[in-house]
């Protein structure tokens, strides 16, 4: 346990932790004290926020791995960038209701989500490349850190759909047209829906749920999409002296070296 938190100073800096501990004090707070503006019970926000509160230890928890698992060689960086996101998806959109009183507050959320996700499975490719120490083509990288974003944000849309299939009272693709009524809107929902007609209202609400999933796809991909971009211009763990290709390209020459002086 020592050598855990030793391991756990050495990677963070101070200011870090300063950091992470403001969000996860307000986390904690909302797992007990209900916000008067969220709509969601008291049951389901403790759970919510408890879970929200733990996923932002998640680099923490990593570092209890051993080296050979992938995770341990994951910057404490990743966390400057999760735990603001996990709060402004938890605290802001559920605790505070800006999924319903924000109408593009959800969309940005996939968004923004979808880019820094990007920037995050690009880290995990990194980690990959880190511990097994080979040189990789940084295209290819860039492909499958996109491409595992794509999949985390596929599981998301099928685990909302889960849950408000399964769970009583569950809204995640906000579909309950008491919350529509309550201020939500669709970003691709026409602006005077409430003016229009009534039949017109009724399908638009029969809908909800497939534009939610829509909706959510799109921001996602336009996201992911601009993160690839940002990492094609700028492959920060792959240039300069923070090349991990040629860091590990100067190591197989070491050792090349290294065995031929031997055999002679």
């Amino acid at each position: 346990m020592k050598e855990y938190f030793k391991r756990i100073f050495d990677n963070v800096k101070w200011w870090q932790l300063v950091f992470w501990w403001i969000f996860r004090v307000m986390m904690f707070v909302a797992m007990f004290f209900p916000s008067k503006t969220s709509e969601i019970n008291p049951k389901q926000n403790m759970a919510q926020m408890g879970a929200n509160f733990v996923a932002m230890f998640l680099w923490e928890i990593f570092m209890l791995f051993p080296e050979k698992k992938f995770v341990r060689h994951l910057p404490s960086s990743i966390q400057n960038i999760s735990i603001p996101f996990i709060w402004l998806g938890a605290f802001g959109g559920a605790y505070l209701g800006f999924y319903y009183s924000i109408w593009w507050w959800d969309a940005a959320l996939h968004a923004f989500g979808c880019f820094i996700g990007v920037i995050l499975c690009y880290e995990v490719m990194c980690a990959i490349q880190k511990r097994d120490r080979q040189k990789i083509n940084v295209s290819l990288i860039l492909i499958a850190s996109v491409g595992l974003c794509f999949v985390f944000g596929v599981a998301w849309e099928l685990f909302e759909f889960t849950c408000d299939q399964l769970l009583e009272g569950s809204d995640t693709q906000h579909w309950n047209v008491l919350m529509f009524h309550d201020g939500y809107r669709n970003i691709f929902m026409p602006r005077n829906l409430d003016t229009a007609d009534p039949n017109y209202n009724t399908l638009y609400l029969l809908r909800m749920a497939l534009m939610d999933t829509m909706s959510d796809t799109v921001c996602n991909a336009v996201g992911g999409i601009a993160g690839w971009i940002f990492l094609r211009i700028f492959p920060y763990r792959h240039r300069g002296k923070n090349d991990l290709n040629k860091l590990f390209d100067n190591e197989t020459v070491s050792v090349s070296e290294e065995k031929e002086t031997a055999n002679v």
